[in-house]
């Protein structure tokens, strides 16, 4: 990997946690301190997801029991069998993942010292992702990385590596925000507030009782001149989307839409759900969009049969099996992108790419996966609003015109990020 991207490429491999992903750092923190602060006698979640893994492994570490609630009517994932495994008691709780919410949080209030674990920017949780970056540090012997390239679903990961960049005082190392295209919550909730950053609208959030300050972001870097005819291109590509800025203190049940949210104008069905399923969000943390503000930080959505082939990759040349929605952030590095973003990476610096991780895969899985899109895949990559393609390594089309490659970015470094 390194000699195809011409530098030092380094994988954090989150994936070798004992649930196969980081969210045992920051959940687990949150599980050690509802222990130590609250005495809590039950841990609770929803969903059979990575992060109810994550908890339903540190309660029977700290000899807490744990019960997740499920939907009856989502397709249970490979992850449940792995969270029974745990010890953790799986309960259906209605029909939809609102259904198991709202079971859940009913079950909290009629429990004694049931603790409901669900929120992704809780400061404890925000915490343990944040160690992430110290062992990076001394990892890399001190030397700061030229970017931190990583995957984003509801922004947890994201706040918790601005957090420990600050730390660290690498203010200045920027991170790569990788999704696909028809997960791209985080990107879309950025270029949202660019455009509306003069109004006064305020956002109602789901669940909330009434409407909530709207987070404001500033206009985001580009890779790319604007084009006259990008909505059309944005369009075909079904990548318009708008996603919940905000979460209010209220029961909020976004969080849990992951399984189950489809935007209304995409072309997909229920049949046919993204195959990047860890990126999925009803919501981004309102701490990520914060901390973007004041930290370099560049979006970038790519094809899922680029985040397929990512995943192929790390199997063939790794021996290494992860959720397809992590492999997204490895594809900007696979495909080249990297140089595209940061134009001065010479072959001496470091770039870290957090292998994110996550229980929801298999053999078969990724097998169907690579049935369904072309390999090698072609590059359909966007990043604020503009879209760029390169359909082999020697032809480079941007909507619809044709550069030498070398010219996709002229931006200096300085402009390209914050």
């Amino acid at each position: 990997m390194s000699k195809l991207a011409g530098c030092h490429v380094w994988l954090k491999l989150e994936n070798m946690q004992p649930t196969q992903s980081f969210k045992i750092r920051g959940l687990g923190h949150v599980c050690i301190k509802a222990a130590l602060e609250q005495n809590a006698k039950q841990f609770v979640a929803v969903g059979d997801s990575n992060a109810a893994l994550a908890v339903a492994y540190s309660g029977r570490r700290l000899g807490v029991p744990v019960t997740i609630f499920v939907p009856s009517a989502v397709q249970s994932s490979t992850v449940r069998a792995k969270i029974e495994l745990e010890g953790a008691s799986v309960q259906e709780g209605g029909r939809t993942i609102k259904d198991a919410y709202e079971a859940a949080c009913a079950f909290v209030r009629q429990t004694d010292g049931a603790v409901l674990v669900d929120k992704a920017d809780d400061a404890a949780a925000i915490a343990g992702n944040a160690t992430i970056v110290p062992e990076i540090n001394v990892q890399l012997q001190r030397q700061a990385p030229a970017a931190i390239i990583t995957a984003v679903g509801s922004g947890g990961l994201l706040s918790g590596l601005i957090t420990g960049l600050n730390r660290c005082q690498w203010q200045q190392v920027p991170v790569i925000a990788v999704e696909t295209h028809n997960t791209n919550s985080f990107q879309q909730a950025l270029l949202f507030d660019s455009t509306h950053s003069s109004d006064s609208e305020t956002a109602a959030d789901v669940g909330s009782d009434g409407p909530v300050e709207q987070i404001k972001i500033p206009a985001q870097p580009s890779l790319l001149p604007p084009l006259d005819d990008d909505t059309d291109v944005e369009a075909k590509l079904n990548l318009d989307r708008k996603a919940l800025l905000t979460r209010s203190e209220s029961e909020n049940v976004a969080m849990y839409l992951s399984r189950v949210r489809l935007s209304s104008d995409s072309t997909r069905t229920a049949a046919e759900p993204t195959v990047a399923t860890c990126l999925q969000s009803g919501s981004i943390c309102p701490s990520a969009l914060e901390l973007a503000r004041a930290h370099p930080v560049v979006p970038v959505s790519v094809s899922e049969a680029m985040a397929v082939e990512a995943c192929r990759r790390l199997l063939d040349d790794h021996q290494l099996l992860i959720e397809i929605g992590s492999a997204a952030a490895l594809s900007i590095v696979g495909k080249r992108l990297v140089h595209q973003i940061i134009p001065d990476l010479g072959s001496d610096d470091h770039v870290v790419v957090i292998v994110t991780g996550g229980a929801n895969i298999s053999f078969d899985r990724l097998d169907s996966c690579r049935q369904r899109f072309p390999y090698p895949a072609p590059i359909i990559a966007k990043s604020g609003h503009e879209i760029f393609m390169r359909m082999s390594d020697s032809a480079l089309s941007v909507a619809g015109s044709t550069q030498n490659s070398s010219s996709m970015c002229s931006a200096s470094p300085a402009s390209l990020l914050l």
